[in-house]
């Protein structure tokens, strides 16, 4: 399995920054959307250590270190080696340049040629995941200290030797990660522009319902202060009115009783006549009996005769038209009486509204201290909005 994976290894064309350059074009195509088309996007592909990851061979203990030689002269573009088990699990790493400068000392043919690699491994290897996220493995890369540092990152699979990547892909990786945590910061800047502009917006929506509403308040409370007085006035009328329906059933009741009493004159006139009738009826026999010598005062009692008929009739005049008068008299307390029930009843819903009124006219008040004070915090809003915008474009 060993000789298998050299001679896989010795075929494999390593990924080289060289030959492979970043694909640009590829970058300026993810542009943020419509927000900054200057800012650059990081593909997902650039941050992921697959792409950098270099296939080198797996040794074990018993190569020695003329053949790990041979293997760095044949294969000139390999970084590094890893001393791997029998199951391929890394245990070491054998640098390139680190070999070469034990291998170039005048007796170190003689010394290591037969002896086994192992010798001039690094046991403390910086081995991760090929699935570890770049920035973690950026960050443990960059925390080593001393020659540790340019030493190549064992990548695995299952924990197993899956290939290593550089320093120089490290550092690389490490610029994507800068990118792409500037690219992201600039579009959470631009996203949190656009919601404060989204914001603002809003604000200057509300600040613009809370002015009409303000006006709409203002214009209902005068209205409302307004009817208001107008019910007053035409509070004062009904009074008026009322106090002149009172003096007019008043009188009607007076009148009324006057009639009864002319009522009772005439009925005592209309006596009066009828015994001056039976008078002047008694004196016309009289006058009769008397002859010759009571003629003249025959003639004297039928005058009083027809003056007394007279009187009755029109006394059975008057009496008819007084009649006449208190029933429309009275047809005029009862019409009174029913206005002057109605128009308490309409000043009770007067009454009634005037307080509806006065309690709308608080409310209308208290709508516009409060359309106000949301004025007030919308221009606040506003101004605080238009800060933050400015701060976020500088």
């Amino acid at each position: 399995m060993l000789e298998t994976m050299i001679r896989e290894s010795q075929t494999t064309q390593p990924i080289d920054i060289a030959t492979h350059p970043i694909p640009v074009e590829q970058v300026e195509i993810e542009i943020t959307q419509e927000t900054q088309p200057e800012s650059v996007a990081i593909l997902s592909d650039e941050l992921s250590l697959r792409r950098y990851l270099i296939t080198v061979p797996a040794i074990t203990v018993e190569e020695t270190c003329r053949e790990t030689y041979i293997r760095f002269k044949r294969q000139t573009h390999l970084p590094c080696i890893v001393l791997c088990d029998e199951q391929q699990r890394p245990e070491g790493l054998i640098m390139r340049e680190q070999f070469y400068r034990h291998m170039a000392s005048r007796f170190a043919s003689e010394l290591y040629d037969t002896r086994s690699t192992v010798m001039f491994s690094q046991p403390h290897i910086l081995a991760m995941d090929i699935d570890t996220e770049a920035s973690i493995v950026v960050d443990a890369a960059l925390a080593r200290e001393g020659d540790s540092f340019y030493e190549c990152v064992v990548l695995t699979h299952q924990g197993l030797l899956a290939g290593i990547i550089t320093i120089r892909d490290i550092m690389e990786l490490s610029n994507y990660l800068q990118l792409s945590t500037e690219q992201r910061r600039i579009s959470s800047l631009q996203e949190t522009h656009q919601f404060v502009e989204q914001i603002g917006d809003a604000v200057k929506v509300v600040q613009q319902a809370a002015q009409e509403s303000h006006r709409e308040l203002h214009l209902m409370k005068q209205q409302t202060v307004s009817g208001q007085q107008d019910l007053n006035k035409a509070n004062q009328q009904f009074e008026e009115v009322q106090q002149l329906v009172v003096r007019q059933r008043t009188l009607a009741e007076d009148m009324l009783h006057y009639t009864g009493q002319a009522s009772k004159v005439v009925h005592a006139v209309t006596d009066l006549a009828g015994q001056s009738n039976m008078l002047a009826l008694n004196a016309s026999i009289e006058a009769a009996r008397a002859a010759t010598a009571g003629k003249g005062f025959a003639v004297v009692a039928e005058e009083m005769r027809k003056l007394s008929s007279h009187i009755t009739a029109l006394s059975t005049d008057v009496n008819r038209l007084l009649t006449g008068l208190s029933e429309m008299i009275q047809q005029s307390a009862s019409s009174t009486h029913t206005t002057e029930t109605v128009m308490d009843q309409s000043m009770v819903y007067i009454k009634q509204a005037n307080q509806l009124f006065g309690k709308m006219a608080l409310e209308a008040e208290e709508a516009s201290k409060s359309a106000e004070q949301l004025i007030q915090s919308a221009d606040e809003a506003d101004h605080l909005t238009s800060i933050v915008a400015q701060a976020l474009q500088r």
